[in-house]
């Protein structure tokens, strides 16, 4: 091996360790910080990735963000944030050596506003927000708190939403159970489990269900539909408990 070669790979090892370095001194690091972007429209779309996100009721006119970091994440590089027209992207690289590396996004979206989030990668959770919801999750779970407006969800682990008073649901996890549970008597809801349980939790009441899944007799002659499709699991539909 001539000179230049041996120089090249004593250069190409000082710049890996040093990298290597900067990734052990970003250990037990964390950053905060909170960015607000104005925004006029009626629906935001959100893509993710390497984090996870949770969704709350914000001001009008504005959307804001609020991120935690940890390791590598809080190096220069290590997550980027941008609002383009209607499109909201949160990113966290956790790439090379990275013993500790993560994010969590807090978003805080207009109540009038509906959302349309797509997570590549870490779970997502909505607390309160009135708008239309329709999420997927490609790599986690999703929880959906107190809705009240239509939702499509869609993920790879677990699929929970509680207190809902959406009228129109349809919920499926490709590998895990669905539970939904409603305050107020839904118009049409169908829940489905690739790989787990499906139940509907329905509020006590006179109200019937034409419905599909045990547990409830079926309605032929309501106008409210009731799904729960489980292809290895149990199906359930219930009732005021």
């Amino acid at each position: 091996m001539n000179s230049t070669r041996i120089l090249l790979t004593v250069l190409a090892g000082l710049v890996v360790g040093v990298a290597g370095c900067a990734d052990l001194r970003a250990i037990n690091s964390e950053r905060d910080d909170r960015r607000e972007f104005p925004f006029s429209g009626d629906r935001l779309t959100v893509q993710s990735d390497g984090t996870d996100v949770r969704l709350i009721p914000g001001a009008r006119g504005v959307v804001t963000v609020d991120r935690h970091l940890t390791g590598k994440a809080t190096t220069d590089g290590g997550a980027s944030w941008s609002l383009t027209g209607d499109t909201l992207n949160l990113r966290v690289t956790c790439s090379g050596f990275v013993p500790d590396c993560g994010g969590t996004h807090v978003v805080a979206v207009p109540a009038e506003v509906a959302v349309q989030l797509t997570s590549h990668s870490g779970s997502v959770r909505s607390a309160g927000h009135p708008g239309d919801l329709t999420i997927s999750v490609e790599d986690g779970w999703l929880r959906v708190e107190d809705p009240v407006g239509t939702l499509r969800l869609t993920a790879e682990l677990t699929v929970e939403v509680t207190g809902a008073r959406s009228t129109d649901v349809t919920a499926t996890s490709e590998d895990r159970d669905v539970t939904l549970t409603f305050a107020t008597p839904p118009k049409r809801v169908e829940a489905r489990a690739r790989t787990g349980d499906a139940e509907v939790r329905l509020p006590a009441g006179l109200e019937t269900y034409r419905v599909r899944g045990s547990g409830l007799r079926s309605d032929p002659n309501s106008d409210r539909t009731v799904t729960a499709i489980a292809d290895h699991g149990t199906a359930r539909v219930r009732k005021g408990e």
